[in-house]
């Protein structure tokens, strides 16, 4: 075969595969900072802090999850309110106050927050409280009771998932117009007292979880482990524990509240949106490699060309 023909299916097999090297990155908050989660490797990078309001600091943000425009959400437990995230610095932008009607404003609700595709947004309490959210003003709108405890949310396809943690291990699905709970079914042996469990679907429909152990088990004297991801089955529950997230010395000092939300980039909701391309994007070491054969490719045509007579 040519040199030119072997140089042709190198790039071929470059920009046929390039999934194998795209990295999987999802996004969570610690407190108040926003950190960037390497999903295959398990590690955090810190992107940055959310900032202030009227100097009071904008923290306990929880619930992160993407619009079906790729715009990055969140609430803050801590001030009641609808967040905008900006993914490249961590700085959070308060759209509005959620008027949640009867709970306490001190009070630690366990906020989950999710997009469907349809670009509602609903918002889940560990109190068994559920609500429509406006995403222009933060307004939300009571929808009832689930009757369960939940501390995340997450959307697929035309359904949204919630998942329970602190004694009930357990996954369901949400019937948004009555608030209505099915039970999917439980964690199993890998997961055991779990304060939080973040949910996020990603492009492939795989449905992970951050799971965080911060306060521990009531009466617990054990110093809790820090953030692990996991995988959750949809048709049945059962959750896989991967491992633990881990980082410098700067990143333990902020896992020890442990990492609540999860968002995954690109959302299934883009990733599966109807007229995109599904050719799925070269990572930096693909577009290297590409870069280098087609250098190579022109190098050859270069080399084989003869000085006119």
């Amino acid at each position: 075969m040519p040199l030119r023909a072997h140089i042709a299916a190198l790039v071929l097999a470059v920009s046929s595969g390039p999934a194998l090297a795209t990295d999987l990155v999802g996004y969570s908050e610690a407190f108040d900072t926003l950190y960037r989660i390497d999903l295959s490797a398990h590690t955090a990078q810190e992107v940055g802090p959310a900032g202030y309001l009227s100097g009071r600091r904008i923290a306990n943000i929880e619930g992160l999850t993407y619009s079906p425009g790729g715009q990055l959400y969140a609430v803050s437990d801590t001030l009641k309110a609808l967040l905008q995230i900006n993914p490249e610095t961590g700085v959070a932008t308060v759209v509005g106050p959620l008027d949640l009607a009867g709970q306490s404003i001190t009070q630690q609700l366990d906020l989950g927050l999710a997009f469907s595709c349809d670009g509602n947004l609903w918002l889940s309490a560990g109190n068994g409280k559920f609500w429509q959210v406006n995403p222009a003003t933060g307004t939300t709108t009571p929808v009832g009771d689930l009757g369960v405890k939940i501390t995340g949310l997450a959307w697929s396809g035309n359904q949204l998932f919630g998942t329970g943690s602190q004694g009930n291990n357990n996954l369901y699905v949400i019937d948004t117009a009555t608030a209505n709970t099915t039970l999917v079914g439980a964690y199993g042996d890998q997961a055991s007292y779990v304060t939080t469990a973040s949910p996020g679907f990603d492009a492939s429909g795989q449905l992970r979880a951050i799971l965080a152990y911060v306060p521990p088990q009531p009466g617990s004297t054990s110093v809790p482990e820090w953030s692990d991801l996991a995988l959750l089955d949809t048709s049945s529950g059962a959750l896989t524990n991967t491992g633990n997230i881990t980082g410098d010395a700067h990143l333990q000092i902020d896992f020890l509240g442990g990492l609540k939300g999860l968002a995954i980039a690109p959302s299934s909701c883009l990733a599966n949106r109807p007229g995109d391309d599904p050719a799925p994007a070269l990572s930096w070491i693909g577009m290297a490699a590409m870069m280098t054969l087609l250098a190579l490719i022109a190098g050859t045509r270069l080399g084989g060309r003869r000085p006119n007579a």
